[in-house]
Order: C-alpha cells, then structure tokens, then sequence
C-alpha cells in the first residue's frame, strides 16, 4: 500500500506540482467560504479555481473540503492543511518583506490600509512626525473604501487598517478609536446658505442639492428621517474629498466628516455645523489580534497614542 501511494504522489507530482499559490488559493478559499466568493477576490475563474482545489487534493490524496450545499467544511486533513497553508504563506512574505529591505535603505516594512481620498492635510498629519522619527519603515499603501479595508486586515494583508464607517464586531478584531470627524455642510462663498449662520437646521439643506460620501450616508439619511424630512442626494461618491470637489465646482453643497485640523486648512469653502448632534464618524484604527503585530506596526499605533495588546 505505501509503495501503491507513493507512485500515485509521484505521478500528481510530475502532473501538478504545488506552487506557493496554491497555499494561497487554498487559504483564500477556507476565509471566503465558498469558491465562487474565493474566484472573486482572487480574480481567477471559478473553474480554474475548482480545478486547483482538486489537483491539491490529488497531489496529497486525501479530501481536504467538503462541498455542501450552502458552504465548505474542512475535513480533519483540511484543517491540519489550512494551519500550515497559512504558515507557508506567512513565512513566505516574511521572507519577501526582509529580502526586500535588505536590498534598500529600509530595514522595516508595514502595510496599512486606509480610506480613499484624503486630503494632502490628513496625510502629512498622519504620518510627516512618524517617518521623522522612523525612517527606516517602508510604507505600503492600500487606499480603499473602509468596508475593504476590513477584509484586508482580517485576511492580514494588511497590518493595520484605518476605517470611517460603523465600528465592526468580530472576534478577530481589535478596534481603536483614533478621532471624531464632525459631519459638516460645504458651500461655495456665493451659495444662498453663506449668510443663515455658523449653525444649520436640517430644514435648511431640504431644497439644496447634496454631495455626500458612501461613509456618511446612512448617517445623513437617518437624521432627515429623524425630522421627518427627505434629503436631496444627487451625488453619492466614495470620498470626502470628492463630495467636496462637487461644492467647490457645481454648487452643490457636501455633506462630508471632518476633523477640526481639517476644518481650518479649508478656507475656498464656506463650512456650517449642523444642529443634529448626532452627525459625527469616529475613525478608528483596526488590527487583527490572531496574528502577531511587526514591531513597525506596533511603533506606528504607540506614535498615535494606542498600545495593542494581543494574544
């Protein structure tokens, strides 16, 4: 029998040699729980996908998952499977991270995910005295929507992800405040509403139509609704900074969050507070505590006030 299986290895070897992306598809599969869900994220054909899985399992000749239905479940072979898959692709980038910084004058790297479209200001606060006092750290950047920037920290391909939106409830996630971004109104220095005032009632944005981004709209729609009142949203976009783009060029107004470091470095706009107390996002930092934290990570947070403490 053990002669019978190790022809059988040797000819899915010559047939499917095992790639360190294979480790990786497989990995991505177990997270999404389904191969279409993998197919997507990964951008492979489902097929090609399904036809990887097989050949993984060929290759080890065991079952590693069980197709039902509604999702996938590991067999007892799977999980073990799925354990030193994650191993494989975690070294392996480790591996890559310190060749990398060997051959540059960077001797850290840390990948950060964090929402898309902010302005040149929020930037150079977030980082300018951080990479003064670490200039050895190499940055990568993943500018994207905050609900993406989940996945990427829970699926740890990123570090650190820094969100705008409703504070996520998961196991694996460690959730840091970091500031209050108050939701203002922005208009051009002609618009009707420069003279009603630094405050604003609700009533007032009712005949006027809004830009406002994806992070606030269910914020937004919710205080209309509390007033008994329908917005005018004629333009959904996916940053502040567009939404404000459209008040400075259409004379629409936008509704968008802002700190108050951001609020004094805008003055082409004129800005108005909203009567709703409610109108505010916290931006939080996230972090996935199943795995452990580069000390530039770890620098990076403790630089913005936040100790992590992981398992």
């Amino acid at each position: 029998l053990h002669t019978a299986y190790r022809r059988q290895r040797q000819m899915c070897i010559r047939d499917s040699l095992m790639t360190l992306e294979s480790y990786r598809n497989f990995v991505t599969i177990v997270e999404c729980g389904s191969i279409l869900a993998a197919s997507n994220q990964l951008l492979i054909a489902q097929p090609s996908l399904s036809n990887q899985l097989k050949n993984i399992e060929s290759y080890y000749g065991t079952k590693l998952l069980i197709r039902n239905r509604h999702k996938l479940e590991l067999t007892d072979a799977g999980r073990t499977f799925y354990l030193y898959a994650k191993e494989i692709c975690r070294a392996e980038e480790k591996l890559h991270n310190e060749i990398h910084n060997k051959n540059t004058v960077f001797s850290e790297h840390l990948k950060l995910s964090i929402p898309a479209g902010n302005s040149a200001f929020f930037l150079h606060h977030l980082f300018d005295d951080f990479r003064a006092a670490y200039p050895n750290v190499n940055f990568d950047f993943y500018e994207i929507p905050s609900d993406f920037a989940i996945p990427n920290v829970l699926n740890h391909v990123t570090e650190i992800g820094l969100i705008r939106s409703n504070l996520p409830r998961h196991a694996s996630l460690a959730v840091y405040p970091y500031e209050k971004e108050e939701i203002v109104a922005l208009c051009s220095l002609d618009h009707p509403l420069v003279n009603a005032g630094d405050v604003l009632e609700i009533s007032r944005l009712v005949d006027y139509p809004l830009a406002v981004p994806f992070d606030c709209l269910d914020l937004v729609r919710s205080s209309f609704r509390h007033h008994l009142l329908s917005p005018n949203i004629s333009i959904i976009t996916s940053s502040n900074a567009t939404a404000i783009e459209w008040a400075r060029s259409f004379d629409t107004i936008a509704l968008a969050s802002l700190t108050k470091n951001n609020l004094e470095h805008i003055s082409d706009l004129s800005v108005k507070h909203l009567s709703d107390e409610n109108l505010f996002i916290t931006s939080a930092f996230i972090v996935n505590i199943d795995y452990p934290l580069s000390r530039a990570a770890r620098n990076f947070l403790r630089f913005h006030g936040i100790n992590v403490l992981q398992k």
